[in-house]
């Protein structure tokens, strides 16, 4: 199962599940997802002001998961995603 939950939701599946791989997907920097975050246009700048703050927090909390990925090119992301994938389901398996 592949969950795509915030930090809170993180913490409360690890607590119930410890066996649980947890991945937090990271922009390049902060100032990349500010730019990407503006760059849509899909939000109104206070909600974009509130997801900043928010992705603030849980970027300084990323060391509590098991794995980090940096989003700076999408195909080397998804590369590193999918060995890991590939890894813990061996794991898993054996």
């Amino acid at each position: 199962v592949i969950l795509e939950i915030d930090l809170q939701g993180a913490i409360q599946v690890k607590e119930r599940m410890p066996e649980s791989v947890s991945i937090f997907i990271l922009p390049p920097s902060f100032e990349e997802l500010e730019s990407r975050l503006r760059g849509r246009g899909t939000e109104t700048p206070e909600k974009i002001e509130k997801r900043l703050a928010a992705a603030k927090y849980e970027m300084e909390m990323a060391y509590t998961y098991d794995y980090r990925i940096v989003n700076d090119n999408l195909e080397e992301a998804y590369q590193q995603l999918r060995s890991i994938f590939l890894n813990e389901t061996e794991k898993a398996n054996a």
